[in-house]
């Protein structure tokens, strides 16, 4: 498990650690934008955009079921 300290606050990348979840939110955050200035609008750009919310809601509640 790897654990950064960060100005005093501890970071865990862990497989259940907050820092993996922050990650690949920033991450389902971009590519988002990145789906919009790129794919022509239409059903495959709606799909990827419905998909990319699954993500990322799947993920907070993974979060929130390990608090």
């Amino acid at each position: 498990m790897l654990q950064l300290k960060d100005r005093g606050a501890l970071v865990d990348f862990g497989p259940a650690g907050s820092g993996r979840m922050a990650v690949a939110l920033a991450v389902l955050g971009v590519l988002p934008i990145l789906a919009w200035q790129t794919m022509e609008p239409g059903k495959f750009q709606t799909l990827t955009w419905i998909l990319l919310g699954f993500f990322a809601f799947r993920i907070t509640l993974g979060w929130l079921h390990t608090r």
